[in-house]
């Protein structure tokens, strides 16, 4: 029987940072999970092919019967992935989920890594798309603003809740990946983030600020910030924040980010404040 399969294959570079540098089913499960039947989105520019650095062939699927049911497939296995965690999840949950024999998947996929790497797949393309606009949209004769930070930290953890069940379980994968393979998908990923932040130092550079920051080291310490912060108070809670909350944490981490990049803003800040 002819198995439509993503195949994985080992990249020769293990230290893929710094290519990309260089190049319950319950009412909140879609929120949880994003929807992974959808049309994905354009790549965006000078973003990485996650699918080229990596090695994983995209399989164009001819009849509708088999793109659906392969849909099927993506979307309960994000449930799943969702709801147990990597480790625990097996094929049969996926397939008992989906509501179709436990032999259909492998004609779509070989294993469950080759399902929740596809899922990753479209997770990478999403974000890249949904957190571009507030970190790299701009005018490079006109300095960055503090408000355009602010709005670019807020939608950052308003879009991670609305996928923050796949974003815990690559967190997961990665951490517990034998062969390296979700690891790699996870550096790519949190490596474009960082990427774009050191760009926008540069940029404030540029311009006269942020002036005396390593670059590089900055947009780490800034970005491990907010992927900490998203992790422990936004993917881990049995139910997802609502948005006042979420926009609560994205003021606090933004300050973190404000008195970092802008501190002189911060200072007058705290001067204003003292004055009888």
């Amino acid at each position: 029987m002819l198995r439509h399969i993503q195949n994985w294959k080992r990249p020769m570079n293990s230290n893929l940072a710094k290519q990309v540098r260089k190049s319950s089913v319950s009412d909140n499960a879609n929120r949880d999970i994003g929807d992974p039947t959808q049309p994905r989105r354009k790549k965006a520019a000078g973003d990485p092919d996650l699918r080229a650095v990596i090695g994983i062939e995209e399989v164009t699927l001819k009849s509708r019967k088999a793109k659906r049911m392969q849909e099927k497939l993506l979307k309960s296995a994000a449930i799943v992935f969702s709801q147990k965690g990597y480790t625990a999840t097996c094929i049969a949950d996926i397939t008992a989920s989906a509501g179709v024999a436990h032999g259909s998947f492998y004609r779509y996929f070989e294993h469950k890594d080759g399902v929740l790497q596809e899922l990753l797949v479209g997770l990478y393309e999403e974000l890249a798309q949904a957190t571009r606009d507030g970190s790299t949209v701009g005018d490079d004769d006109i300095p960055p603003t503090e408000s355009r930070l602010r709005e670019f930290n807020l939608r950052f953890f308003h879009e991670y809740a609305d996928r923050r069940g796949l974003l815990r379980v690559a967190r997961e994968a990665a951490a517990s990946s034998v062969d390296g393979r979700f690891r790699d998908i996870w550096f790519l990923m949190r490596g474009r983030f960082i990427d774009r932040t050191k760009k926008l130092i540069q940029r404030m550079q540029s311009h006269g600020m942020a002036v005396g920051l390593d670059a590089e080291l900055t947009a780490e310490a800034l970005g491990s910030t907010s992927e900490q912060m998203a992790y422990v108070l936004v993917g881990l809670p049995e139910s997802a924040p609502d948005k006042d909350r979420l926009t609560a944490i994205g003021l606090a981490c933004h300050e973190v980010w404000r008195r970092t990049l802008f501190p002189s803003a911060s200072g007058e800040l705290r001067e204003s404040s003292h004055d009888p």
